[in-house]
């Protein structure tokens, strides 16, 4: 559509100020011929909030943002990649793929990529459009757009796919985030059915906000689960369906590099390895990744790993030697002591099941933030409050 080209004046104008404050060049800039600020800055705006999520557009310069909210939903280059890789692994036949709720489309991007034919659903009209502009200057051609209710369109569609793909919205009609997958728009269980009988696969995509064992309690035929994280910050949960599974599905944990998998019930039956060690000098302490910790991987980790258990309540762990492959972080212990012993020092301090709150923890003992040095303030198995300051280790 011509209205998503730029003219010269525009292109010039989003090339020199790229990296510049938004707010700031709103200050500076006003329409006139052949020119439109309002468009101007939502796309400086978009690249620059692209820029780590989808490296790839961000570079190309023929690229439409639309506005904020779909680009802060969309998914990462990381996360997108990853679903692509659990197509891959879980299906035979790649033929015909529908995203239900396309979006940004950056996992419709992805994930299309190994498919013959892909359809784009979504409801706004202009992003569907943007969409569209964009996919045809990236080049790809074995997508086809559809303005519509993704449900809608499914109920109506005589198609079979090997996979649909859908992302519901994670807020209410308040705006406010939900944690029940019930209270996500679209509904997903009032049509799971429809969709288990027109595809292979299903990937539903949520929020790591969300309740894992509710939405395991509520929906049919769970074939897989997957806890990803980046930077050890939790990005999002992916549930496969497939019609007629019935076995216990399998957690899958990533953080990058790092993966865990298990099984609830294997982790219900484990009995949890304590550290009962008078000694912590000198040992290596530690502290599962985000991904593991939603998943409630706890007492597992003592039969996977040979690692102790600190506390049931605490979730850091310590051994002798060190466990290179743990998923989480490392540290090699270099003191452990009564709080006070801590006083006035400069380091990064969290606490893990600790009567007192960091941030007052760190008021009462004249802590300031920063630095290499990594305090954690927790419980031992007897109930003794200490501190544990550790050597962060590189993998």
């Amino acid at each position: 559509m011509t209205e998503f080209l730029f003219s010269d004046q525009e292109k010039e104008f989003i090339e020199k100020n790229k990296d510049f404050n938004v707010n700031e060049l709103a200050l500076k800039i006003k329409d006139g011929q052949n020119f439109r600020s309002k468009y101007v800055l939502r796309q400086i705006s978009g690249r620059q909030l692209m820029k780590n999520k989808m490296p790839l557009w961000e570079k190309n310069s023929l690229i439409v943002y639309p506005e904020h909210l779909p680009l802060e939903q969309c998914s990462s280059l990381f996360t997108a990649c990853y679903k692509r890789k659990i197509v891959e692994k879980n299906l035979k036949d790649f033929s015909l793929f529908v995203d239900l709720t396309g979006g940004f489309a950056v996992d419709f991007f992805s994930i299309s990529e190994v498919f013959k034919k892909a359809f784009y659903v979504e409801l706004n009209t202009e992003l569907c459009e943007i969409v569209r502009h964009n996919f045809g200057v990236l080049g790809r051609k074995n997508a086809s757009f559809f303005n519509a209710d993704g449900v809608v369109f499914l109920k109506n569609t005589s198609e079979k796919f090997n996979l649909i793909f859908i992302d519901p919205a994670r807020r209410d009609s308040k705006g406010k985030k939900t944690v029940r997958i019930q209270d996500c728009e679209p509904d997903i269980t009032e049509f799971e059915d429809i969709m288990l009988e027109k595809s292979d696969l299903v990937m539903i995509k949520l929020s790591p906000m969300l309740d894992i064992s509710n939405s395991l309690s509520q929906l049919k035929n769970v074939k897989e689960i997957h806890i990803t994280a980046f930077d050890n910050e939790c990005k999002e949960i992916i549930i496969l369906q497939q019609k007629n599974y019935f076995q216990e599905p399998e957690i899958h944990t990533v953080n990058g590099d790092e993966n865990f998998s298990f099984f609830y019930s294997d982790e219900q039956k484990s009995e949890t390895v304590f550290w009962d060690g008078e000694i912590l000098e000198g040992k290596f302490l530690f502290e599962p990744n985000v991904a593991v910790m939603k998943s409630g991987a706890f007492k597992i980790l003592t039969e996977k790993f040979p690692v102790k258990k600190l506390h049931a309540s605490s979730h850091l762990y310590v051994s002798d030697t060190d466990v290179y492959d743990f998923p989480g972080r490392r540290f090699k212990i270099v003191k452990a002591s009564k709080p006070k012993d801590f006083s006035g020092m400069k380091a990064n301090l969290a606490v893990r099941n600790f009567p007192v709150k960091a941030e007052d923890l760190k008021k009462k003992l004249n802590i300031k933030d920063g630095g290499d040095v990594f305090l954690f303030a927790t419980t031992l198995i007897g109930g003794k409050k200490i501190i544990i300051q550790g050597e962060k280790l590189v993998k």
